[in-house]
């Protein structure tokens, strides 16, 4: 019988160890086309340095700081902060399809879209970047900015050593492939097809280290029932 549970439990660690490596090793791939031209980000925008000021629990629009981006590049739901949108604050409010980036710590390169329909305000340990959008659309630039592509780049350019730095001046160097505005979308949307697969694997894990508890929890001498069937 323990041989059995033993096998049975390195079955659900197989799955649980091929998902982490999905997630731990994926990275979106942009299929580049000779013909694209590749323009450094100083050609289409103008990095923009954020608002100082200290987070509150309450105010007027949301503050958000380089702990808001998530590992996936992604904005942070819980544990939001906020700042009452003064005259200067409102010079650093965000539009919908705004890039942020972040350019200090052990963070630097880490880069999200703001897709929100609520006023937020980013911190100065962050970089903007508006695009023109009859030149690149947000997303492309966001995916861009998860791939090897972008990284090697961002490591090369970052300064410093105990506190790294990628302030504007490196982030003006980056170059980007520009394909036109149908191809960009089209490359989005394949890769975001990806990155839901991705994610799955997530879910996967979560279920698998479930298996695992249950399976071993007559072992320990557990009661799986929960308080309401016992």
């Amino acid at each position: 019988m323990q041989k059995e549970i033993v096998a049975e439990i390195e079955g659900y660690q197989k799955v649980i160890n091929g998902a982490r490596a999905v997630l731990d090793h994926y990275r979106p791939h942009i299929p580049i086309h000779p013909d694209w031209p590749v323009v450094e980000l100083d050609q289409i925008t103008k990095p923009e340095y954020g608002f100082t000021e200290r987070a509150a629990e309450q105010g007027d629009a949301r503050f958000i700081r380089i702990t808001d981006i998530s590992e996936d590049g992604t904005l942070r739901p819980e544990d939001p902060k906020f700042i009452t949108l003064t005259k200067e604050a409102r010079e650093s409010l965000l539009a919908n399809g705004d890039i942020l980036v972040a350019r200090t710590g052990a963070t630097y390169g880490k880069t999200m879209i703001f897709e929100e329909d609520y006023p937020a305000v980013f911190a100065s340990f962050l970089i903007r970047l508006r695009f023109p959008k009859e030149r690149v659309h947000p997303r492309y630039y966001w995916v861009f900015a998860q791939s090897d592509l972008y990284w090697n780049q961002a490591n090369a350019l970052m300064t410093g050593g105990g506190q790294p730095q990628f302030n504007g001046n490196a982030l003006k160097q980056v170059k980007i492939p520009l394909p036109p505005l149908a191809m960009q979308q089209a490359i989005v949307a394949e890769i975001e097809a990806e990155q839901a697969l991705v994610a799955a694997n997530g879910e996967l894990i979560a279920r698998f280290e479930k298996k695992i508890h249950t399976t071993l929890a007559p072992v320990w001498g557990e009661d799986e029932r929960t308080p309401a069937e016992a």
